[in-house]
């Protein structure tokens, strides 16, 4: 299908953090064009191949806050196909058998990936004003991930069960009450504070520079 020059952007580019790739939601870097309809493809025009969707991984992330938030059930599928993918949801059994025997894969070396994870701050974190947040990223790529403690501590352990090889962890203190701008500004400077300790940028990105998230005024948590 013709489509005119005028209703497309091409030689656009990304340095990351930014984009996913719709397929498999990984981050993506590199060049890219838009569509008058709103949507990303990699490549700098819409002849280069390999063609591929690329969506905000804002979009991303705060579709699946929502569906968090609403508490609707909705699966991860790991590489390994381990059966648990995050601790409590569990994928079929059938889908897992099936997998392995088309892909060969050999269960017993397969080892879980860490998958990302929806905190949701209790009252007494409230009360308390703060609140721990737990994440690690890729030691080859800035791929961020936040995690359960439960995993964090996994990972911490080296567990034979996890890819612990692959990540390097790191937590946040985060604040949750307080005068509004003073917890923007605190938890702006912790996520700096940890993106210097790990020698590694993207962070803000990852977080979307929503310092706020999760805030509540102190009337509140009255």
């Amino acid at each position: 299908m013709y489509i005119p020059k005028n209703r497309i952007k091409t030689n656009l580019y990304t340095s990351g953090n930014e984009f996913i790739v719709k397929a498999d939601k990984t981050n993506y870097i590199g060049y890219y064009h838009s569509l008058w309809t709103g949507k990303f493809f990699t490549g700098k025009t819409q002849n280069e191949k390999p063609k591929l969707e690329i969506i905000k991984q804002s979009a991303e992330m705060d579709s699946s806050w929502v569906r968090t938030n609403e508490e609707l059930k909705f699966q991860q599928y790991a590489e390994n196909f381990d059966g648990e993918v995050v601790p409590g949801q569990f994928q079929k059994m059938e889908d897992v058998i099936n997998y392995n025997l088309i892909t060969k894969t050999d269960i017993s070396i397969a080892k879980l990936i860490p998958q990302q994870y929806y905190p949701k701050p209790t009252e007494d974190d409230y009360a308390l004003g703060v609140f721990t947040r737990y994440f690690c990223v890729k030691i080859n790529e800035l791929q961020y991930l936040e995690l359960s403690k439960e995993v964090y501590n996994k990972l911490k352990e080296k567990s034979k069960k996890y890819t612990c090889e692959l990540y390097k962890i790191f937590k946040l203190q985060w604040t949750l009450t307080g005068d509004k701008n003073s917890v923007s500004i605190t938890n702006r400077n912790q996520t700096l504070i940890a993106q210097q300790r790990t020698k590694r940028i993207g962070l803000s990105g990852f977080l979307n520079e929503n310092w706020t998230k999760f805030y509540k005024s102190n009337l509140d948590t009255d």
